[in-house]
């Protein structure tokens, strides 16, 4: 029996034997190779499904942190292109005002053929003047002078100049009770009036209209520009709209309130009427 054991064909038919006696049972999933091998092989199974499900919750977490740099980056991306298009909007805008004003500066020149036209900036207002008072940055190294009309572009009254430094200049507006214009009524039966500020009305960016002759046909919505007359102010500058009418102490005597054509608190710009040297074209 030793000798047979130690025999090396029946060791290996021994071996061949108890292969395909394991591959029968294996055939059947119920057998006690098989239930064997299930009991071998859970453990690895269940920590291999372990180890997928943490891949899968750590690919998620990747995919979501990917999945937001991408929107911030859309979103950085989109907010520099609105910044972008809306500088660019904003200098078309300032263009467009420029060229409007470059325009009417133009249609001063062609409305008062006998001044010269001299642009300047409001830099601020004069300390301790009356409210209103603007600074302008030209002088009497500029040719003002004293009592110079000051316009807006589109040939609206703003005032007059007032007092003169080397390089820059007061101008004192037309709702400044310092103030007082020859005017005109425009509409057809209309006449003069004069045009002045006052105290009470001034805050609100008005001024009143004196001494309206009772044969001068008066209603609101007239519009009042400069006559000429007077001496400082040439005549047809624009100045305001008739907004309220009411009588004086008298019976004939006729007061209103003007609206002006300017918008005090947004000026930035002005122009100076200078008159021209003798000579000069």
């Amino acid at each position: 029996m030793n000798k047979l054991l130690k025999n090396r064909k029946f060791q290996i038919i021994s071996v061949v034997i108890i292969l395909l006696v394991i591959v029968l049972f294996s055939a059947d999933r119920y057998s006690k190779v098989n239930i064997i091998r299930n009991i071998a092989t859970a453990p690895v199974t269940f920590v291999q499904k372990g180890l997928n499900t943490v891949g899968d919750w750590f690919d998620g977490i990747v995919s979501g942190i990917r999945g937001y740099a991408v929107v911030i980056e859309e979103n950085t991306k989109l907010r520099n292109e609105n910044l972008e298009l809306k500088e660019k909007n904003a200098a078309l805008k300032d263009m467009k005002s420029e060229n409007i004003r470059l325009k009417d500066a133009l249609n001063l020149k062609d409305i008062f053929e006998n001044y010269k036209i001299m642009g300047a900036n409001i830099v601020g207002s004069d300390p301790g003047s009356f409210l209103y008072n603007y600074r302008i940055d030209v002088g009497s190294l500029d040719g003002i002078e004293i009592d110079d009309p000051v316009l807006a572009a589109n040939n609206v009254l703003v005032g007059r100049i007032y007092s003169i430094g080397v390089t820059s200049s007061v101008v004192v507006p037309l709702i400044d009770e310092l103030n007082g214009i020859s005017a005109w009524i425009t509409q057809e039966g209309g006449g003069h009036a004069v045009v002045k500020g006052d105290i009470e009305y001034k805050a609100d960016g008005l001024c009143l209209m004196d001494t309206v002759n009772e044969n001068v046909k008066l209603e609101i919505g007239d519009i009042v520009e400069t006559s000429g007359m007077g001496g400082i102010y040439p005549k047809g500058i624009l100045i305001g709209e008739v907004i309220e009418i009411y009588k004086g102490k008298s019976l004939i005597e006729r007061h209103a309130v003007i609206r002006p054509f300017i918008d005090f608190n947004a000026l930035e710009e002005v122009y100076i009427l200078m008159e021209k040297d003798s000579g000069e074209e």
